[in-house]
This record gives C-alpha cells, structure tokens and sequence, in this order.
C-alpha cells in the first residue's frame, strides 16, 4: 500500500488556493511536486521527476522576504532589534506548520509508506516544508507578487498575533525555539560581568549558541541583559 494520498486529492488544495487565495496554477505540476516528500521518491523512483526539496528552498526565500516586508511597513516606528526577533518568530518551523495545518498540507502529503506509517503527515518539519514548498511553487508559477499575496494572506492570523505584546517582549522564548529547531540544543546564557554601585548595578551578559559566542547583551538586570543578549543573537542568526 503506497503512502501516496487517493487521486484526485490535489483538487481541494487547488480549489482553496484558487478562491480563497486568488491563485491559479498556470502548471498544476507544480502544485503536486511541492507535495512530494523525499521518501515518496526512494519508493516510487518511476512516478515523479524530484521531491519538493528545490520548491522549499525556493519558498523559504519567499517567505523571509514578504514576512520581512510587511513587518517593515506594519511597523514603521521599530528599530531593526524589534522587527529582528518578530521575523524568526513568523518563520519559525512550529508557525509554518500551523500555517501548513490550516491547508490540510498533511494530507495531502505524497509520502513513503514508512513516513507515512510513522506519523509523517503530522510531522512539523514536513508541515513547515510543505508549506514553504508550496510557497516556491507559486512563485515559480506566477510570480513574486503573487507569492507574496499568498504568504501574507496565509499567514494573516500569524501576522496578527504578532502584536501583542508578550509576543514582542520575549526574545529569550524566540531564540531558544529558533535554536531547538535548528538544531535540538538550548541557548546558554553567562554572567562575564557586573558594574556599578551596589544600587546601580550594570550586568553584561553573553549567550552561547552550539557551544558559539552568538550574542552580547547589558542590563540593570540580569534578566533584562539576557533579553538583550537573544536579541541581538537573533539579529545575528536570522540576519
């Protein structure tokens, strides 16, 4: 038995994007390629040309850019250390998926059996791939200003979130999600040193990523310095 969805199940996909969306496939092809996990292809060698990893590669760019855009006009009043850990935040795998959830991207997965068996159609790295996939696809399709139009409307809940202030407050949350995804560690936050009169104290506060110097921060707090601290690592590595 295939791990490939029924025929036919591109159909609501397509009829979503096209009236919820505005996007119609030119080369529906690439639709069903931004559907075709890596595992499908090991099985089914004969069926399509390449999975949907060069479509995600594609997608991811896309994405950073319309997200990035549309923080900078929502937000004409923030510094780049504000817009910085909003972006990581919307393009993140966990808010990919969730996004990916919302088109029912999972099932219509073309997977192994063996992915397909093991839980891969909820999987949030092949959700938050299949999204972007999906993304590259348009954009191969139609183009930037199309694709563009598909992520912000996609991820208008997203974006709306966004603003809320626990969400802007809290890089160190960010970071560590960002890191986990990348690659399964924590951030590791160190004291290098503390200035001052005992009732003004300045704390210096450096966070580590995989064991790597990755940002540098300063507080009248501990905590308000290792905010600092993610921030500016988030600058760093979403830059």
């Amino acid at each position: 038995m295939s791990g490939t969805p029924p025929p036919g199940r591109l159909g609501p996909l397509r009829y979503e994007l096209e009236h919820r969306f505005g996007v119609t496939f030119v080369n529906p092809g690439l639709l069903r390629q931004a559907l075709v996990h890596a595992s499908y292809i090991n099985e089914n060698p004969d069926d399509v040309v390449e999975s949907n990893q060069r479509l995600e590669f594609l997608g991811d760019a896309m994405i950073g850019l319309a997200v990035a855009s549309e923080l900078f006009e929502r937000h004409p009043g923030s510094p780049e250390g504000e817009l910085t850990p909003l972006r990581a935040a919307l393009v993140k795998g966990s808010t990919l998926a969730r996004v990916a959830r919302s088109l029912d991207l999972g099932n219509l997965l073309l997977l192994g059996i063996g992915e397909a068996e093991s839980g891969g159609r909820a999987r949030e790295s092949n959700l938050a791939d299949a999204f972007e996939a999906v993304v590259g696809a348009v954009f191969e399709d139609r183009g930037y200003g199309m694709a563009q139009g598909f992520v912000l409307d996609a991820m208008a809940d997203e974006f709306e979130s966004s603003v809320s202030p626990d969400f802007q407050s809290n890089p160190k949350s960010i970071l560590q999600e960002l890191v986990q995804s990348r690659d399964g560690t924590l951030p590791v936050y160190r004291l290098t040193a503390v200035t001052g009169a005992d009732h003004a104290r300045v704390f210096a506060i450096e966070v580590l990523v995989s064991g790597e110097l990755a940002g540098r921060g300063i507080g009248r707090r501990k905590t308000e310095a290792e905010q600092a601290a993610a921030r500016d690592a988030l600058k760093i590595l979403t830059g």
